[in-house]
């Protein structure tokens, strides 16, 4: 014959049931706090692991280790694609950091000089990819959050023979001029680029920051390829 509970066992159990449903919440957002550093990491190839720093506008107090990541994130997270009358252009992120003499100083204070590298997309000639090379100043833009955009000037690359390997260009309100550069292009221009890294030069040309095509797909979560030429 099956013994009947007490009524004070019935209440332990219905207590206990109780607790636990009270406590399943608080667990999962302890799990949740557990894996999310690890999908972060996953996503953008430890970019933004780096703590509290890598959120930050100023990096002008992180340490060599932390600066390395930080200022790809800081660059990458904020990038905008603007579309100018003449083509598209890239907008980068902006961040302060520490100058050699140890003051608070924009990145582009000390590296005033940006190359922005893509290949063509879905091309290769005798097995070399053409490149493209966009060189422009490091130039703060007006919202004081971003690196200026120079247009890309596709219209008048694509009407150039394809000989022509080298284009001045210009960007609306900034003085200073850029160049871009092309190379392993034959017979006709690629109309599909593929935005592949950044390269940051110093005065000292040896002074250098670099972020690679795979950092760039990481933070942004796909290639970027820029509007094609009509």
């Amino acid at each position: 014959m099956k013994r009947q509970k007490s009524p004070l066992q019935k209440m332990s159990r219905m207590m206990s049931l109780i607790l636990l449903m009270a406590a399943l919440p608080f667990a999962l957002h302890l799990l949740n706090e557990k894996l999310s550093p690890q999908r972060k990491v996953a996503s953008d190839g430890g970019l933004s692991s780096v703590g509290s720093v890598s959120d930050s506008f100023d990096l002008s107090e992180a340490t060599p280790e932390e600066f390395k990541k930080a200022f790809k994130y800081q660059v990458l997270k904020n990038v905008e694609l603007d579309q100018f009358s003449d083509g598209p252009g890239i907008k980068l992120g902006l961040f302060l950091m520490k100058s050699p003499a140890g003051s608070r100083v924009f990145v582009c204070d000390r590296y005033p000089t940006v190359d922005l590298l893509f290949s063509a997309e879905g091309v290769a000639i005798s097995g070399e990819i053409p490149k493209m090379v966009v060189r422009i100043p490091c130039v703060v833009s007006d919202d004081q959050n971003h690196i200026a955009a120079f247009p890309i000037p596709f219209a008048r690359i694509f009407a150039s023979p394809v000989s022509d390997f080298e284009f001045d260009i210009t960007a609306p309100g900034i003085r200073e001029g850029g160049k871009i550069y092309f190379r392993n292009v034959v017979d006709e221009w690629p109309r599909e680029w593929a935005w592949t890294g950044v390269k940051f030069y110093g005065k000292d040309p040896s002074d250098t920051l670099e972020i690679t095509g795979y950092e760039v797909i990481s933070v942004l979560g796909e290639p970027l390829v820029l509007p094609q030429g009509q």
